[in-house]
C-alpha cells in the first residue's frame, strides 16, 4: 500500500525511479515537468519530490535527500540546445519552459563564453522555437524525438563536462519540512535500486510507451544518465552552485546540506 506520496519528472529519465516505486508497491505520485514539481512541495500536496536542481539550489527550505539523483557525465541525449549559427554568434535563445537546471546552464555556458544573448522563454516546439530565436533549449522526451534538419547540435551535458571537467546534476530529490526524510531517502534508494537492476524491461515498455526504438532507450538509461549521489556527482552540484552564483542567477546559500548526514 501506497504510504508516502510523492512527484516525479513525467520524462523517461525517472523511469527507473517510477519502476522501482511500482514493484515496492508505492504508486501514489504526481507526475510533471521539472520547473512544475517545486510548486507541489510548496502547497504540500507532496512529501517529496525529485527536484530540478537549481530550485533545490534556489530554496533554502527544502530538505535535500542523498539517496539518488538524474544526472550524467558526458552527453546527456536529452538535453541539448539546437542553434542555427554557432554559439558564439548566437544573439537570442529560445528556452524550454519546462527547464529551470538547463536553462540557467545554458545562460552560464554563454556568459563563460563572454556571449550575451536574448534568452525567451518559450513552448518546446523546435521548429517555433527556431522561427523566433537563433538557438532553442529543448530536454526531456520532445529532445530526444527531435529530428531537426541544418542546425548545429550542442549536447549541455558534453558542454558542461568540457567546462567544469565533471558531471551535470539536472535533478535531486529534496523533501518538505515535517517529512519523515528517513523513511523518504530509504525508499527512494530502495526504487532505484530495484529500477537499476531491471533497466532490459524499463526499455521495452517505455519505448512501446514513447514511440522509440528499445535499444536507443536501454543505452540512454544505462549509459548516459547516472542516479547515485556519489562524490564526482556532489562535486558537480557544488560547481554548478559556484557558477550560478558568479553570475548572479541564486542567491549564495553556501555549499548544500543533505539531510541525514552528520
Amino acid at each position: 500500500m501506497s504510504t508516502h506520496r510523492l512527484g516525479l519528472v513525467s520524462y523517461l529519465n525517472t523511469a527507473p525511479y517510477r519502476f522501482g516505486l511500482r514493484q515496492l508497491g508505492e504508486t501514489n505520485w504526481v507526475e510533471d515537468v521539472p520547473a512544475k514539481l517545486l510548486p507541489l512541495l510548496e502547497s504540500g500536496e507532496v512529501e517529496a519530490a525529485v527536484l530540478p536542481t537549481f530550485d533545490v539550489l534556489t530554496s533554502a527550505w527544502l530538505r535535500p535527500l542523498p539517496s539518488g539523483c538524474i544526472s550524467s557525465f558526458g552527453e546527456a541525449v536529452s538535453v541539448k540546445l539546437f542553434s542555427r549559427v554557432p554559439l558564439r554568434q548566437v544573439t537570442s535563445v529560445g528556452l524550454d519552459t519546462s527547464s529551470h537546471t538547463s536553462a540557467a546552464l545554458v545562460r552560464v555556458l554563454f556568459a563563460e563564453l563572454g556571449a550575451h544573448p536574448a534568452f525567451l522563454d518559450m513552448s518546446p516546439d523546435l521548429s517555433r522555437m527556431l522561427a523566433s530565436a537563433d538557438a532553442a533549449l529543448l530536454i526531456g522526451d520532445p529532445c530526444m524525438k527531435a529530428d531537426p534538419v541544418d542546425v548545429l547540435v550542442y549536447d549541455l551535458g558534453a558542454e558542461w563536462l568540457e567546462l567544469t571537467g565533471g558531471p551535470v546534476v539536472f535533478a535531486l530529490w529534496a523533501a518538505r519540512p515535517g517529512a519523515d526524510v528517513a523513511a523518504l531517502d530509504r525508499l527512494i534508494g530502495e526504487a532505484r535500486d530495484v529500477g537499476l537492476a531491471s533497466l532490459d524491461r524499463i526499455a521495452e515498455e517505455e519505448s512501446r510507451r514513447l514511440a522509440l526504438d528499445p535499444e536507443q532507450v536501454l543505452v540512454y538509461l544505462r549509459d548516459h544518465m547516472r542516479y547515485h549521489l556519489d562524490g564526482p556527482a556532489r562535486v558537480g552540484v557544488e560547481k554548478l552552485r559556484k557558477l550560478l552564483v558568479k553570475h548572479r542567477l541564486i542567491p549564495d546559500h553556501g555549499v548544500v546540506r543533505f539531510e541525514l548526514e552528520a
